[in-house]
């Protein structure tokens, strides 16, 4: 628990610049203590002060803790205790770790000068330590050993500008020399201990190779055979006697080499980059060694090893069908011997298409002789497909998935012990093709065959994977929706079963996501069909007060669903009710308004756009006489625009709820700015509207903020004078961005004339009935009524009069002479 606290305490108070940070005395009695920390025998506590030791050590080393690796280094040297030395080499591995994170120029150089002083020694010590292990395979020599080779590891790839030099070069060659020998030496192992952290260590080993390559690819290019040779080993020779999470990494230096662009003069051909003799050679080294048979060799081993589903996924499948269903999803991990296989197999049928491409076609065709009836006939069937969905791309030249389609057609309707492992894996592969090469007119067979495999009498992880293959047929970009009409009314049915029937959050998500496209997809066309739906939603907010990623999509849903039901929308309202309720509930107040007032100074960005919005809303349709308590929200909002601490949208939405509260009642806003008792709010809330409206994007709100301004100059001439050059050159803008000229020359406005044209398909026509609504509601707005020159004429000359024709013409003097000229032509 001290070694908590001290850890705790060292990353509040250490540095300089916190609060009631720690003296220079405290920090020097806290490094005496944690650099004794290799005598604390305590696993536990050692981890802990390991944490500390790497939080001090950003600040101070090397620069304020010299002495930290001198003094670890004579432990190293002296002590007879082995499980000290271990624990110092540990904690210089935690510190060389920390520093090459660090990427600024001083600590890059710090960090290379770390390297210089005691690269030599470590790489001693590791030849030292691995020299006795050979002769005594033991932990007490392994352990040390491992950590020499992490330490050397960070010191190749962060500490050196260049790896050509004799120094890193020759511990490198020691490595890549070894790393065979090495790992014949681990296959006699029979310690499972011992073989467990050996193969821990040819995993560093490993990672030695690949951030050497990415680091310095060109000069690593005269070691890719004996690099390759020893992945392909370790991946495919040697693999079953091995750790899986070491094999996934050899795949992983496999593709690198295969992906890496100095290793492949194609690449820099067409890229037009220059290709040097150094490439040519590399990239012979390459081909030479990946061979034909090699290639095939290394599919099929993928392919019947890597990718077979195994029995844990099998069982899960029955025990768990939903998290199984998405679980293929989430192989991320470096780790992850599927992921790296399709990662593996992606790279080889992109680079070497010509070989892989055609051997992987000959082992479809091959699947159609296998019998179905057999279990390892069926997953190594399954394999195959899931390549194809894996490599879609690099195969689309190969596979005539319109004859394919066929022949999976009648696949899925076989029924044997195992077919729902195929039905699943075929419904992949269409969903897949679909969207990538097959032909039009299969379409309509792909949502039939989808819609009949989701149907309650298959298997869940079947219904669930036809829901995702149905999503990728109508998102594809040639999606016809009348074609789709005839099977509306089922889809609905089955999305509807389906969402009853799945327990899982994550599979609901999954779910709503196939009707949030379909709906996109269709249209009005599902207005008749989605009342069950409808009906459903209340209910699965109900439970998803704890799966944000539900909430979410669910709003989605309903968002999708309001734009489609148009009027109709009241049908939402048994959703929208116990989802306000829940926003408003919670920890912000009792009413939209209060609220808002209490996220605004929580939220950022966007958020803060919908509340302006929410506020707007609220000043634009509801009566004045029936306004709520605005004052809480305006005085956060005007006291956010006067500090203007967000970005342009935020600002603009801002000056939107201003410009209409002027317009709709300017007594209520002088009397909000009076309760703010600061005589300078007012002048520099214009300050920052007049200097930043180049931030406006759009005519409308030039238009707005024109109208206001004008209106509250001429009510409070006394603050022109203050803004005048930047209220001249707003207007100008203004006029320039809402207003054009005819044919006859005679200049108008092109929002009224917009809103105005009886034939306008804004207003008229459009595509859904919320397109219209939104047509009327701007067509009814106070700048779609006023005409900006008539305003601006009249306008003017009332702020003429009222600053006085003396005042006016000193205060003129001061603007640019072409704004002028300007201003004159639209007032003529």
């Amino acid at each position: 628990m001290a070694a908590i606290c001290l850890k705790n305490g060292v990353t509040k108070f250490w540095r300089t610049m916190s609060p009631n940070a720690l003296c220079k005395e405290d920090k020097e009695r806290i490094k005496e203590i944690i650099l004794g920390a290799h005598s604390e025998e305590k696993r536990e506590v050692f981890d802990q002060l390991l944490e500390v030791i790497g939080k001090v050590s950003r600040y101070d080393f090397p620069r304020n803790w010299s002495n930290f690796i001198p003094s670890l280094l004579q432990v190293i040297g002296n002590s007879p205790r082995e499980d000290q030395k271990i624990r110092a080499l540990t904690m210089i591995y935690k510190v060389v770790k920390m520093l090459s994170t660090k990427r600024l120029s001083a600590d890059k150089k710090g960090f290379r000068e770390t390297t210089e002083a005691i690269f030599p020694i470590i790489g001693q010590l590791w030849e030292n330590y691995l020299r006795l292990f050979n002769s005594q395979p033991t932990l007490a020599y392994l352990q040390p050993s491992c950590i020499c080779l992490k330490i050397i590891r960070s010191m190749l790839t962060y500490g050196f500008e260049d790896i050509s030099v004799p120094l890193p070069k020759s511990c490198l060659e020691v490595v890549l020399k070894m790393c065979v020998s090495q790992l014949e030496h681990r296959l006699t192992i029979t310690d499972p201990a011992v073989s467990q952290l050996y193969d821990k260590y040819l995993l560093v080993i490993i990672k030695v190779m690949i951030n050497v390559q990415e680091r310095f690819p060109e000069f690593y290019g005269q070691y890719i055979l004996v690099t390759l040779d020893f992945a392909y080993k370790v991946g495919f020779q040697f693999a079953e006697l091995l750790e899986m999470r070491l094999v996934a990494r050899a795949l992983h230096l496999l593709s690198g080499i295969m992906l890496c662009e100095t290793y492949d003069v194609f690449k820099l051909n067409n890229r037009g980059k220059n290709v040097s003799s150094i490439s040519i050679k590399f990239t012979e080294d390459r081909n030479s060694f990946f061979t034909a048979e090699r290639l095939k060799d290394m599919c099929v081993k993928c392919i019947s090893k890597y990718l077979k589903m195994s029995e844990f996924e099998l069982r899960n499948w029955q025990e768990s069908p939903e998290e199984f269903a998405f679980e293929e999803t989430r192989h991320v991990s470096l780790f992850n011997i599927k992921a790296a296989s399709e990662h593996f197999l992606l790279n080889t049928t992109a680079t070497f298409q010509d070989i892989v491409c055609p051997y992987i076609v000959e082992l479809i065709k091959e699947c159609a002789q296998h019998d179905r009836s057999n279990m390892e006939t069926v997953l190594m069937i399954d394999s195959i497909y899931s390549v194809t969905v894996t490599c879609s791309y690099d195969l689309f030249d190969h596979i005539d998935i319109d004859g394919w389609f066929a022949t999976l057609v009648q696949e899925l309707a076989q029924e044997t012990p195992y077919c729902s492992i195929l039905r699943r894996r075929i419904l992949e592969v269409i969903g897949r093709w679909v969207t990538i090469k097959l032909s039009q007119d299969k379409h309509t067979a792909v949502y039939e065959v989808c819609l009949q495999y989701m149907s309650s009498s298959q298997d869940l992880v079947v219904r669930l994977t036809a829901a995702s293959a149905l999503k990728a047929a109508v998102s594809d970009f040639a999606f016809y929706p009348p074609s789709y009409s005839p099977y509306l009314e089922v889809t609905m049915q089955q999305l509807y079963t389906l969402l009853r029937e799945v327990e899982e959050c994550e599979s609901r998500v999954k779910i709503l996501e196939v009707v949030n496209s379909i709906i996109d997809g269709c249209g009005k066309q599902i207005v008749d069909f989605v009342d069950p739906l409808i009906g459903w939603l209340p209910g699965l907010w109900g439970v998803a007060t704890d799966h944000a990623m539900l909430q979410s999509q669910l709003l989605t849903t309903a968002r999708k669903l309001s734009r489609c039901l148009g009027s109709m929308s009241v049908k939402l309202y048994g959703f929208t009710d116990p989802v306000l309720k829940y926003v408003l509930t919670q920890r912000y107040g009792t009413g939209i308004v209060s609220a808002c007032v209490t996220l605004y100074p929580e939220v950022v960005g966007e958020a803060k756009v919908l509340i302006n919005n929410i506020l707007l809303a609220i000043i634009k349709t509801v009566p004045r006489d029936q306004w709520p308590d605005l004052t809480p929200l305006l005085h956060v909002l005007l006291k956010n625009l006067e500090e203007f601490s967000d970005y342009s949208k935020v600002l603009t939405t801002n000056i939107n709820v201003l410009c209409y509260l002027i317009l709709l009642d300017l007594t209520y806003f002088n009397n909000l700015i009076a309760s703010f008792n600061n005589q300078n709010l007012l002048k520099n809330i214009l300050e920052i509207w007049t200097s930043k409206a180049e931030h406006f994007y759009q005519m409308e709100q030039h238009k707005l903020s024109l109208i206001a301004l004008l209106t509250l100059s001429t009510f409070n001439p006394e603050l022109v004078s203050h803004h005048f050059v930047n209220i001249i050159n707003l207007i100008e803008r203004a006029v320039r961005k809402c207003t054009d000229v005819d044919d006859k020359g005679k200049r108008f406005d092109c929002i009224l004339r917009k809103h105005s044209s009886p034939g306008d398909d804004f207003i008229t026509g459009g595509e859904t009935e919320d397109y219209k609504r939104r047509g009327i509601l701007e067509a009814a707005d106070l700048i779609a009524k006023i005409d900006t020159i008539t305003f601006l004429r009249a306008k003017f000359s009332e702020l003429q009069r009222a600053v006085g024709p003396e005042l006016f013409t000193k205060l003129s003097s001061g603007v640019e002479r072409e704004v002028t000229d300007k201003l004159s032509s639209y007032l003529a």
